[in-house]
């Protein structure tokens, strides 16, 4: 007959070994967190790191893998603060720029996503009308920077990319800057609002 204590002690290592299991299954099952929110992950926003970080690493990343030689103008999902493009500028250094109305060659971020370790964005290269669909898939461990695992080109049809640039402000069909005080926008994003 086997021992009470080896039982209880052998019955405690598949509880944890079971536990551990469940844990590390639900982590990697995890939805990810989208912007826009497409509704079957918890809630993300732009300005909160590592959302900037994402952005700014698939643009960087998507631009250098697909089309180095193009100006990095870029485009941000409608409803996106003017603090969190200024981020989004800051890690792309001088040599990028925000989309102004008028430019051919984008490269619209669409949306991205975060999980845990993981990430996307999904991004539209626009070069004169012609465009194609840029994943960029990252990864990373704790909180070190994101690492492109994957950058995949898909020929689908797009929507015409439409300047989301806060800085911008159109009135009857005519661009010009926006008031450039930026307070509202400070004071929206530290009540966690997402415009």
């Amino acid at each position: 007959m086997m021992d009470r204590h080896f039982l209880r002690r052998h019955s405690r290592c598949m509880a944890l070994a079971f536990s551990a299991t469940v844990v590390s299954l639900l982590a990697a099952c995890s939805s990810f967190s989208t912007y826009p929110p497409d509704g079957s992950g918890p809630r993300t926003y732009p300005w909160m790191a590592p959302g900037p970080e994402v952005m700014a690493t698939g643009l960087m990343q998507a631009h250098a893998r697909v089309a180095p030689d193009t100006p990095l103008v870029f485009n941000l999902p409608a409803g996106i603060s003017q603090m969190a493009w200024d981020d989004v500028q800051r890690r792309l250094g001088p040599g990028a720029r925000a989309m102004q109305p008028g430019d051919k060659v984008v490269w619209d971020l669409e949306r991205y996503g975060i999980s845990n370790t993981k990430a996307f964005t999904d991004i539209g290269y626009w070069n004169d009308g012609t465009a194609v669909l840029v994943t960029v898939s990252m990864e990373r461990e704790n909180i070190l920077p994101f690492k492109v695992t994957h950058v995949q080109r898909w020929y689908v049809e797009l929507n015409t990319p439409v300047c989301n640039n806060p800085a911008v402000k159109v009135d009857s069909g005519k661009a010009a800057p926006a008031d450039a005080s930026g307070a509202e926008d400070a004071a929206a994003e530290v009540a966690g609002s997402d415009s």
